[in-house]
């Protein structure tokens, strides 16, 4: 705080010395360089009233500060590079908040807030907004090009970034809806009817739908209802031409609809991802009351961690989400990589993760986190059903980055200017070649988690 006020604080008792001066009878320049004077204890002038007084106290209080400060600069610097130096393995995280990573015993970090710091050999961005992160790496493009960066996002889709280099996009949200629906695991729970009920308007309601819808599938025969309760249709208008391409549903209701409160009493789970008033909230409580109730909880000490009625289960934990391996180890990138391999020298497609557009990663990444649920499917459900989610979730996953079903004019698949895409229709209407490579498919994803 001291050292954001500094600047205006150094000119103030120059300001306030030069004023007494004039004041006392001296000239303009002889006041001014008087007033200088005061910063090092040393008045050239017996001159004296209330503001002399005044800046001859403050101007080395003032002088002290900086000195300090720039000597706390300098120490903080010497020890970055010391904790840096000769180690195989270093990360710099730049944030303006307390954005504290969960590391390995190998890795040596620092956090030198929006400074700067080419020795390190790894980048972490993650500041308070999308816009400040790529704010940050573009005034620093040219230092990060030849390192490993991470930049963290919150509100941008990753489709929609094409960032050069070799820059992994950590999407927050995302990776909170991804564990989320990871502990849930439907596909777990031995039925195939689900009544959800995800109350909230913000991203991260965006991302809890649209990661369920390609995670959550696990039978022909399910049904999931999704009943989206939020004050504004965001997702709703950018996703208005989606498919589920099954019998699950998505159910959309304001907050003031007396329609919710039955819904939510009937719901198997429900997920509160914008927290409301503490009123509303007791309200969701008892209405949902044995039913598993999850809600979006950063940090500990929250007002729903004292409620004594409900199944109530945080989510979001910043120590759970903040981690090593979630932002720069993930295995889940790593499992991608892989299969974006496979698939490369099985088509003769881009095999380089670095020139990959944010879509095709984001593509990647979607179909190898699906994997987890084909390993928990096998044995249960045959290879030929696998196949059948597997192509509902690729067609889902198309639909949430605005592709439709259409017939590209060059004679390939998809046409990605247009956003079209041939093969968007129902699993029983593909061609034979094509079901034959969503069972390849489900065995390749597969294989990334043996």
């Amino acid at each position: 705080m001291i050292k954001k006020l500094l600047p205006g604080l150094v000119l103030l008792p120059l300001v306030i010395g030069t004023t007494g001066y004039i004041i006392s009878g001296e000239m303009f320049s002889n006041a001014l360089y008087a007033a200088f004077a005061l910063y090092f204890t040393n008045p050239i002038s017996d001159a004296y009233n209330l503001y002399i007084e005044i800046a001859r106290w403050l101007g080395p209080l003032v002088t002290a500060t900086a000195i300090i400060c720039a000597i706390q600069s300098v120490w903080q610097s010497l020890r970055n590079r010391i904790c840096l130096l000769g180690k195989k393995d270093s990360v710099s995280v730049y944030s303006d908040g307390d954005n504290s990573i969960s590391f390995g015993k190998a890795v040596s970090a620092i956090y030198p807030g929006d400074k700067f710091k080419s020795y390190a050999q790894e980048h972490i961005i993650m500041f308070s907004s999308d816009q400040k992160n790529l704010q940050f790496y573009e005034e620093h493009r040219s230092d990060l090009l030849k390192k490993k960066v991470y930049i963290g996002i919150k509100d941008i889709e990753g489709c929609f970034l094409n960032l050069a280099g070799d820059i992994t996009v950590f999407d927050i949200n995302s990776s909170i809806a991804r564990i989320l629906w990871k502990e849930i695991s439907l596909w777990n729970k031995g039925k195939d009817s689900f009544d959800l009920v995800v109350w909230g308007g913000n991203p991260l309601s965006g991302d809890i739908i649209s990661t369920g819808l390609q995670l959550n599938l696990f039978s022909r025969n399910q049904k999931i209802r999704y009943h989206v309760v939020a004050d504004n249709n965001i997702f709703r208008i950018r996703h208005d031409e989606l498919k589920l391409m099954n019998d699950d549903e998505l159910l959309y209701y304001d907050s003031v609809d007396s329609n919710i409160w039955d819904v939510i009493s009937k719901a198997d789970i429900v997920i509160i991802s914008d927290i409301p008033d503490p009123e509303t909230l007791q309200t969701i409580a008892v209405k949902a009351g044995e039913s598993e109730l999850y809600y979006y909880s950063p940090h500990e000490g929250d007002i729903a961690s004292y409620f004594s009625y409900g199944n109530m289960k945080p989510f979001g934990r910043e120590e759970v989400v903040f981690t090593d391996e979630n932002i720069r180890r993930g295995g889940l990138i790593r499992k991608a990589i892989a299969l974006n391999d496979h698939y490369a020298n099985l088509y003769g497609t881009e095999k380089n993760w670095n020139a990959l557009s944010g879509f095709l990663k984001a593509s990647n990444v979607s179909a190898s986190d699906f994997g987890e649920v084909l390993c928990d499917l096998k044995g249960k459900v045959s290879e030929e059903e696998q196949a059948e989610l597997e192509h509902i979730r690729w067609c889902r996953f198309m639909f949430l980055n605005y592709y439709t079903f259409g017939i590209p004019e060059n004679g390939k698949n998809r046409d990605d200017v247009k956003r079209i895409h041939k093969d968007l229709m129902a699993f029983d209407e593909l061609d034979p070649d094509e079901k034959v490579k969503d069972l390849e498919a489900i065995r390749i994803t597969r294989n990334l988690y043996v």
